[in-house]
């Protein structure tokens, strides 16, 4: 459902967010709460579209290892049926008769075989066996190389490590009110240098009979702060330039509201910008809400203590009217 409230005429729209304006065409948020784009490509091969080098470096940590795992045990058992398709007797030191006795055996072997460890107690005998074992010795080292330059890889990805607040709240600001949100570094000795900010608000609005998406370059408090070592929170006026002038919570949700957040910051560790991205969407937007602080002085007095677990903690308020006049 399309918005069709006169939005504020002071404010401009941006044409420059990269998204498109038929809402027809978009299905649910623009941008994920990770930051990523809720986008599915389509219309080349699979193996075309997809980095398999990307897709590793940018999944998370417990799937990355399952892959790795499941990569492990695959290629051994692939290889232990191949040794007993050959023939058992072309390994010396398997003992078993049975079939899984048979496998267990060679599937150890080469998980040995393919790390390079090799214990000694099978070895293959013959020339296709000697062959498969020396081209499995050959995939090991090939695959732990492409393992460890995937590992550094992840560990050495310059990150912002920044959290966001789940909620982005209409609270009391000054004489009127204001939208804000905030963030913080959440890694101890971590710090962005030279840290900014830009918000656009895209909304569904109703235009000439059609439904269109406008997106609005957010005018805000402050754009930029030299350090980002403690929590930031970013506010956006709601006065008489903003187009967010005299919007009520069924406004924001007949709109389609979602905010895009981008902050990028220089990494003084890793020498390079950095940049993390977010949205909220209009059911993400509390009206009447203010955050808790954040930080507070140590018992002693002699440091400040930041409590990064209180980043989404808020309190109810009582909002003073703002109206669209």
């Amino acid at each position: 459902m399309a918005l069709r409230k006169r939005i504020n005429p002071r404010s401009t729209p941006n044409p420059d967010t990269g998204f498109g304006t038929n809402p027809s065409s978009y299905g649910g948020r623009f941008l994920n709460k990770d930051g990523s784009y809720n986008l599915i490509k389509r219309g080349v091969p699979f193996f075309t579209r997809i980095s398999v080098f990307q897709s590793l470096i940018a999944m998370p940590l417990w799937a990355f290892i399952g892959i790795i795992m499941l990569f492990f045990i695959a290629i051994n058992f692939l290889f232990a049926l191949l040794y007993i398709a050959l023939g058992t007797e072309h390994l010396n030191g398997v003992v078993s008769r049975d079939f899984a006795g048979r496998f267990s055996e060679t599937f150890f072997f080469s998980a040995q075989t393919l790390t390079t460890v090799g214990y000694g107690h099978v070895s293959p005998v013959g020339f296709w066996t000697s062959l498969t074992a020396s081209f499995e010795a050959l995939c090991g080292l090939m695959t732990f190389a492409i393992v460890t330059g995937l590992v550094y890889g992840r560990f050495a990805r310059p990150r912002a490590y920044l959290r966001f607040s789940k909620h982005a709240l209409i609270a009391p600001y000054q004489e009127g009110v204001g939208l804000m949100f905030r963030m913080v570094c959440y890694k101890d000795k971590h710090n962005l240098i030279d840290a900014s900010v830009r918000v656009n608000l895209g909304l569904n609005i109703e235009e000439q009979g059609k439904q269109v998406y406008k997106f609005y370059a957010l005018n805000l408090e402050r754009y930029r702060i030299d350090t980002l070592n403690m929590n930031w929170t970013v506010v956006h006026p709601i006065n008489e330039n903003s187009p967010l002038r005299g919007f009520t919570t069924e406004d924001l949700a007949h709109a389609e509201a979602e905010l895009y957040v981008q902050v990028s910051g220089f990494d003084e560790v890793f020498s390079t910008t950095v940049v993390q991205k977010t949205s909220y969407t209009f059911d993400e937007i509390i009206f009447g809400a203010r955050f808790v602080p954040m930080y507070h002085e140590s018992a002693d007095q002699s440091t400040t203590i930041l409590d990064v677990d209180k980043l989404d903690a808020y309190e109810r308020v009582h909002l003073p009217p703002f109206s669209d006049s």
